[in-house]
């Protein structure tokens, strides 16, 4: 009798101990607001507009640096195969 009681016991504990971890790990913030960046509030759809087009200047420049990486070190790596054909 006693460990039914335990049994049944520990089914009721268990989903409100989730409840409480599942709260402390968001720590009562919205859920659905992002991590480590404050949502930002505009005024209008164009300041909006606008602040997506310099996300995407900036990424359109970090797209071009790294394929510039990309290209430069493939070039260097076949360089470096004709040296090894050449020399080795």
């Amino acid at each position: 009798m006693l460990q039914a009681l335990w049994s049944v016991l520990a089914l009721l504990i268990c989903p409100l101990m989730m409840i409480f971890m599942m709260k402390g790990m968001h720590g009562g913030h919205d859920a659905h607001g992002s991590h480590g960046q404050p949502r930002k509030k505009f005024r209008s759809k164009e300041e909006e507009l606008e602040d997506l087009r310099v996300q995407l200047e900036s990424l359109q420049t970090q797209y071009n640096r790294l394929a510039e990486e990309v290209s430069a070190d493939s070039t260097s790596k076949v360089q470096s195969d004709r040296y090894k054909e050449v020399h080795f």
